[in-house]
């Protein structure tokens, strides 16, 4: 759905927002995340570094599955070489189809609370660990997994790298987080373009165009600031209008965000019963079988029986 630029919701400061430039010749995505990140991290007690990469993760995520049209979730982690030494363990984000979004964070051994890990690059935190893509498809017992080495001082890079290597789409991205000015809450915000394929019956005119409009949208891109992405103050149509009102911006309908957790006890429980009672003896604690749940921190208890 095609919406006029007037029409937009100019007011809503977060959420994915995706539209064409070019006339659909490249495909876009503004993604704006702020209570999100705030009720996802809350429940958890990481440092702040470590809050950072989630939220980045988080927005990276929310900017592959907008194109996501089945019913079924979108996973996007990060897992560190299983020899390196780094503080960070793996990091994960799914989003749902309703837009429901879960992340949880694995510490290393390794880390230790008093050091400052701000300066370290993706590879010193990961060393030669991957990225995960899964679509996991609802009723289907098959799934799509892409796995691509980490690459790169940032998590932006090593998306780059995985668009060249598996999709092979031209791409420009985006991602910064960064505490709020106002009252300290962490933002976080991506910016990615992709160029669609060209029209098989297209000229070397034409061609030639759309390279030269291609190399400008990335200028553009460009020029975009962290304080823009992750300004609360600045509509969403505002920003796009700002830096590709001249590129045929045509805006499609946001999609809200929402961190809601896909746990609960009855699917807990049928996975515990699948079990022998030995295991389950096994697993229980002064009578019960304690399970806490990675991404939301909900514990829950069951019976042996």
């Amino acid at each position: 759905m095609f919406m006029a630029v007037s029409n937009f919701l100019s007011s809503t400061a977060e959420g994915v927002f995706p539209f064409y430039l070019d006339h659909a010749h490249v495909k876009g995505r503004l993604i704006r995340l702020g209570s999100v990140i705030e009720e996802l991290l809350a429940n958890h007690q990481y440092p702040d570094f470590v809050n950072q990469y989630v939220a980045e993760l988080v927005a990276l995520t929310a900017a592959l599955s907008v194109d996501v049209k089945y019913d079924g979730i979108f996973t996007l982690q990060v897992s560190a070489h299983p020899d390196h030494e780094g503080p960070i363990r793996l990091i994960t984000v799914d989003i749902n189809t309703q837009g429901h979004v879960r992340a949880y964070a694995q510490l290393a051994p390794a880390f230790e609370s008093t050091k400052d890990y701000h300066s370290l690059s993706l590879l010193d935190v990961f060393g030669q660990g991957f990225m995960v893509f899964t679509a996991d498809l609802a009723h289907q017992t098959e799934r799509y997994q892409a796995i691509v080495e980490l690459t790169g001082k940032t998590l932006a890079d090593c998306m780059h790298h995985f668009f060249r290597q598996s999709d092979q789409i031209a791409t420009g991205l985006v991602v910064f987080s960064q505490p709020s000015r106002s009252d300290g809450q962490l933002m976080a915000g991506a910016l990615i373009l992709q160029r669609l394929p060209l029209e098989q019956t297209s000229t070397s005119e034409q061609k030639e165009q759309e390279e030269d409009d291609w190399i400008t949208n990335l200028s553009l891109l460009g020029t975009l600031t962290k304080h823009e992405l992750l300004d609360a103050d600045l509509g969403s149509e505002q920003l796009l209008h700002r830096l590709f009102h001249e590129r045929q911006l045509q805006l499609l309908e946001p999609k809200s965000l929402k961190a809601q957790c896909s746990c609960s006890k009855d699917r807990i429980e049928k996975v515990i019963q699948n079990f022998p009672l030995e295991d389950r003896m096994d697993m229980a604690v002064d009578g019960e079988i304690k399970v806490v749940c990675e991404f939301c921190t909900a514990d829950y208890r069951f019976g042996v029986n």
